[in-house]
């Protein structure tokens, strides 16, 4: 706090460096850049309004959407993937795209969405690229870091993210348009202001306290604090990131790639434990070197997957649901968007549980968890 701007410079700076661009922005969270982002390139052109997202992702896209004033269109998952129906996209009618003003590819959980290919299909339509990396700090595509595939990307440093300053987001860019209007947007956002910063000091303080796994207990009984949750909420405030929250990410390079060899060691595992399990469940063959922020594995079975998330939440051993419905199934969303089918977006948040991949992960955790996973998956 007391270096000032001189901390914001630093953070920025070293960015810019890491991921090997010319612009970066600071702002306070995920999906308050994914806002200005939109914001910037309704700017500069001014004709088109709608937005491509999928239909199966977290919901501060949509709600970053919305904020924008924007409107909302869907594409489907490939069935082998997390990423966009390729197919789908490239079917997209001449005078839908004439409205279109970005495609978001989003590398879920840190898997890499193939954004090239997203280029390719959309380069010749006026299509702006936003590269929603806010799950996957510090993962790279062919040695190219994502978040850097796009016209413009973002990343999130929000809690439970590869890397935190408990809230934050950062946008990237090498172009030179897009981050004119950034810069002036960003210039005139307001500060945390002192209850503001107050408060965030406080929650970084109650985080380093209660994460520890021994005492994680606590907060997660409390159900007003909704940990685990995710919501449609398009009223979030969209503020400059503060000189503390840039100096909790000192020496943030070592500790994210600490973090992500971590990540990864777990993700290796699970993949071993599964393998075990037969036809009991299902998982992305492309995990391996990926250091991912949890673990996705697909299990058909209703009463199997029930099973196994109602033992973990009694053992507290931290396997998880996932977004309990996808984009065009949710209700906050009825009648803004079209009425359309997403039947692999829907399975997948039918379907899909996580495993936890962070550090604290003992040898006794992996082997509950593996115990409990294998003993409910074989019945």
């Amino acid at each position: 706090m007391l270096q000032g701007r001189k901390a914001l410079e630093r953070f920025r700076s070293e960015l810019k460096e890491y991921f090997g661009v010319k612009h970066c922005f600071l702002v306070s969270s995920g999906k308050a850049a994914f806002t200005l982002i939109l914001l910037a390139l309704k700017e500069l052109s001014p004709d088109r309004d709608d937005v491509l997202i999928p239909a199966f992702t977290c919901y501060s896209v949509p709600s970053s959407v919305v904020r924008a004033g924007l409107g909302i269109r869907l594409c489907d998952l490939r069935p082998d993937s997390f990423d966009l129906d390729f197919a789908q996209l490239s079917t997209m009618p001449a005078d839908s795209s004439r409205r279109l003003l970005a495609v978001v590819p989003t590398h879920l959980y840190g898997y890499p969405s193939d954004v090239p290919r997203v280029r390719k299909l959309v380069q010749d339509r006026g299509v702006a690229v936003v590269e929603d990396a806010a799950q996957a700090m510090g993962e790279t595509w062919e040695e190219r870091k994502l978040g850097t595939l796009g016209d413009v990307g973002f990343l999130s440093l929000g809690r439970g993210k590869a890397f935190s300053t408990v809230e934050g987001g950062v946008i990237l860019t090498d172009r030179g348009d897009i981050a004119e209007v950034l810069s002036r947007r960003v210039d005139v956002l307001p500060g945390y202001g002192c209850w503001g910063l107050a408060r965030l000091i406080l929650k970084a303080a109650g985080l380093m306290f209660f994460i520890h796994p021994l005492l994680f207990w606590i907060p997660r009984s409390l159900p007003f604090l909704k940990l685990g949750e995710t919501f449609f909420d398009p009223h979030f405030p969209i503020r400059k990131l503060s000189p503390f929250q840039a100096g909790l990410a000192g020496n943030w390079q070592k500790r994210l790639q600490k973090m992500r060899d971590a990540r990864s060691k777990n993700v290796k595992r699970w993949m071993a434990v599964l393998d075990g399990l037969g036809n009991g469940s299902e998982y992305s063959q492309h995990s391996q070197t990926l250091g991912l922020l949890r673990f996705p594995i697909r299990i058909r079975d209703a009463d199997r997957r029930k099973s196994l998330l109602q033992e973990s939440a009694h053992a507290g051993a931290g396997i998880a649901p996932v977004y309990p419905q996808s984009i065009n199934r949710l209700p906050e969303l009825r009648g803004q968007i079209p009425v359309q089918a997403c039947p692999v977006s829907e399975r997948c948040a039918k379907e899909l549980v996580t495993l936890p991949t962070h550090g604290y992960l003992t040898e006794d955790d992996v082997t509950e968890i593996s115990v409990l996973v294998s003993r409910v998956l074989r019945q």
